[in-house]
């Protein structure tokens, strides 16, 4: 089912694929998709302007007839000699994700129907009638209050209108669970015990099991001393790197199952996918409040690489050469731009943006961490509006085809500057590839634009989004998607881009070459480099002069 890559590769391919690709396909090609993963950031423009992407144009690379998309699950090489148990383990996974999903369809309908439970409850029309009719208007109501606190049927499930949320949060305090909750929670363990067939680690290691498992059931001290021993034998990074496959669908169980009504609505995005995790799904604290202190019009400007770091630079364009140039770059808070002649001799333009810039977590680089986190929150960052007056100043006339390369942050920029109306209306974004970066929620705004996304399923950083190796909805049947790990488990080793871009040249050849293949408009010899210095707002002089 599953051919070997390469003469001796360190991973096997498990690969679920929805639409038309080019070159043979590993593994069946149906069943739910381990795609990628915003709540807020789901793509609106609101405020914004309205984009209509124009005709194809004759030659246009969106208008090219070739499409290549779905998402791929890589796994290290098994044994040869268990091909048998490995598939059969392959299958089970699948078989988990399919009915996690399904689950999911069924708590969505049990929590709507608690919704509209409680809201005939309430309804002042149906308080009204009772002195009319007092005896039927009480059994009805009875009855209606029963349908949303009996153990035997939705559980304690009031929700919606004010009434219905004070009396969730309430119940949530006392540890009342609803019927919706205990299908979700259950959606949650499947996708753990997914993971944990492509993972067999998590089961394993007797200390991350009973951790996992303490979770799972809601056992809170035991989770707690669990975590602790973890943390005393082992460290912050080798737990945190441990953990990362399941991390997301920890957190949500966790939230689900406490008495915290803050983390609620977080937990209930990451486990139905519907959205970006709206808060820290372990306090609550919001998402969005933290990433609006990220402030800025964004401003770029001209800067010389340094010698040694030009001469790092590739003369061709490639997926490899475009991610070896954002490691050149490093995380200086510097964005890189060049123009490649395509085999077309079309000279075309590509923007480089690198992950989080080191130092003070709120400085005056788009890079920094209150950036980072600003980026991957919301549709608009000073990122991305930094990137897109770095693109003004590099001058590619309108409409001038564009392909956006981004790690870790840099992903998040690249898709939030995709997704920008007004930037799509002014020059044609072919190509956004994000690294490493949590994406699942963004769209652009010319639909068009083939999106790639890289992930190492034990890096942190692509789950902050609420969707992680466990993710079992197709949320980008258009995208191309590859979602992987290899024997590298440290966190944050396995999230730089030197180590992505080690394993996209030795371990991932197929996916290399997929990509390199869209990218094809821009392989050729790069004709023009500038690099430029980011910053979240223009300085004050330059800023009253415009």
């Amino acid at each position: 089912m599953n051919e070997e890559i390469g003469p001796e590769p360190p991973f096997r391919r498990h690969a679920h694929v929805n639409g038309p690709v080019n070159g043979p396909v590993d593994g069946p090609v149906d069943g739910p998709v381990n795609g990628p993963v915003n709540g807020p950031v789901d793509g609106s423009m609101s405020g914004e302007t309205e984009f209509t992407p124009p005709p194809p144009r004759p030659g246009s690379v969106n208008g090219s007839p070739q499409e290549e998309t779905g998402s791929a699950r890589w796994s290290p090489r098994h044994d040869p000699q268990d091909g048998a148990g490995r598939e059969k383990a392959e299958r089970a996974a699948r078989s988990l994700r399919a009915a996690a999903r399904e689950l999911v369809d069924v708590g969505v309908a049990i929590h709507e129907a608690a919704a509209h439970a409680t809201a005939a409850l309430t309804d002042g029309a149906t308080l009204g009638a009772l002195p009319r009719a007092p005896l039927a208007g009480c059994l009805a109501q009875r009855s209606l209050l029963r349908a949303v606190t009996n153990g035997k049927g939705l559980g304690y499930a009031p929700t919606g209108g004010r009434l219905g949320a004070l009396a969730a949060k309430l119940g949530a305090m006392a540890g009342a669970e609803s019927l919706a909750v205990r299908v979700l929670a259950t959606s949650l363990r499947l996708r753990v015990a997914a993971v944990t067939l492509d993972h067999p680690e998590l089961a394993d290691d007797p200390m991350l099991s009973r951790l996992v498992e303490a979770a799972a059931a809601d056992r809170d001290l035991e989770a707690v001393r669990a975590l602790r021993a973890l943390l005393r034998d082992r460290g912050a990074v080798r737990t945190l790197s441990g953990l990362a496959p399941v991390f997301g669908e920890v957190l949500a169980l966790r939230a689900l199952l406490d008495e915290n009504p803050l983390n609620d609505a977080a937990a209930w995005l990451i486990a139905t996918g519907k959205g970006y995790a709206s808060a820290d799904p372990i306090i609550g604290m919001s998402n969005r409040a933290v990433a609006v202190l990220d402030t800025g019009e964004g401003a770029a400007r001209p800067v010389d690489l340094t010698a040694a770091e030009a001469a790092r630079l590739g003369t061709q364009g490639s997926l490899l050469g475009f991610l070896r140039n954002i490691s050149a770059v490093g995380t200086t808070g510097r964005a890189l731009v060049q123009s490649v002649e395509g085999p077309d001799g079309v000279v075309r333009h590509v923007v480089q943006a690198p992950g989080m810039r080191t130092g003070r977590p709120d400085n005056d680089s788009p890079q920094d961490l209150l950036g980072a986190f600003s980026s991957a929150v919301l549709d608009s960052s000073p990122y991305s509006r930094a990137l897109a007056r770095a693109v003004e100043a590099y001058g590619p006339p309108p409409g001038a085809e564009l392909a956006l390369i981004g790690h870790s942050a840099g992903g998040a920029a690249i898709m939030n500057l995709a997704q920008d109306a007004e930037f799509c209306a002014r020059y044609t974004v072919t190509h956004a590839v994000a690294v490493g970066s949590p994406v699942d929620f963004k769209r652009p705004a010319d639909p068009r634009t083939w999106v790639a996304s890289v992930t190492n399923q034990h890096d942190i950083i692509p789950t902050l989004d609420g969707q992680g190796a466990g993710n079992c909805f197709d949320l980008h049947p258009d995208w191309y998607v590859v979602d992987y790990f290899d024997s590298t488990h440290l966190f944050p080793l396995c999230h730089s881009i030197e180590h992505y871009i080690a394993n996209i040249a030795d371990d991932l050849p197929d996916a290399r070459d997929r990509i390199d293949g869209r990218l094809t408009p821009y392989r050729g010899p790069v004709v023009r480099s500038q690099a430029y210095l980011l910053s979240d707002r223009a300085p004050r002089a330059e800023a009253s002069a415009t």
